[in-house]
């Protein structure tokens, strides 16, 4: 390899940094920050009814929600894993047709740029600091959506809100984060986790 064509790789590489630098979305810090927060999430949950399923997208899960949701029991984090079929959703009695908005606060203990990743059955779509970090507006089998690059511009909490819906069979609501690089994301601890 010559000299210029090392230097044109190098050359290139910056690149590809400055350019994944630049597609990090800025999280807002949670202003002013919180103090007197539990551990877990708040939910608020609207359900459908019985067989036969009807929450198909996105859109009917918020329309549903704003017609009449109703607070459920907090949520210990998003650490809920595929369930088996007819199990109750998250932390609510039903297993089917059931919509959730969730809110509360995620935690970073330190600044930097992160990747964050959502996992869901069915649909969902999250908001961290502002930003949109996740989206399925129809169905899905418990998968990881989209992997999302966020800058973390200082340590602490941060706002986290989430519509999500379960319409049939299995469901699960889960999170995986990392510093950027990381070959492998983890599962987001429950203990990083407020609402008020």
């Amino acid at each position: 390899m010559t000299f210029l064509s090392r230097a044109c790789a190098v050359l290139a590489c910056v690149l590809m940094a400055s350019a994944a630098g630049a597609d990090a979305k800025k999280l807002k810090p949670a202003n002013p920050q919180p103090s007197g927060v539990k551990s877990g999430l708040a939910v608020a949950y609207a359900w459908a009814g019985d067989i036969p399923a009807k929450i198909d997208y996105l859109g009917q899960a918020k329309d549903l929600l704003k017609e009449g949701a109703k607070s459920g029991k907090p949520l210990r984090g998003l650490d809920y894993r595929d369930t088996d079929e007819g199990d109750p959703v998250l932390t609510f009695d039903q297993a089917f047709n059931v919509a959730a908005a969730v809110r509360g606060y995620i935690r970073f203990d330190e600044p930097g740029t992160y990747e964050v990743e959502t996992w869901s059955n069915d649909g969902i779509e999250a908001f961290i600091g502002g930003q949109k970090v996740g989206i399925i507006t129809g169905r899905q089998t418990c998968s990881p959506n989209q992997r999302t690059t966020v800058e973390v511009p200082q340590a602490g909490w941060y706002d986290l809100n989430m519509v999500y819906f379960q319409k049939w069979s299995t469901s699960c609501l889960m999170m995986k984060w990392g510093k950027e690089g990381d070959e492998d994301l983890k599962w987001v601890p429950n203990d990083v986790f407020g609402y008020k």
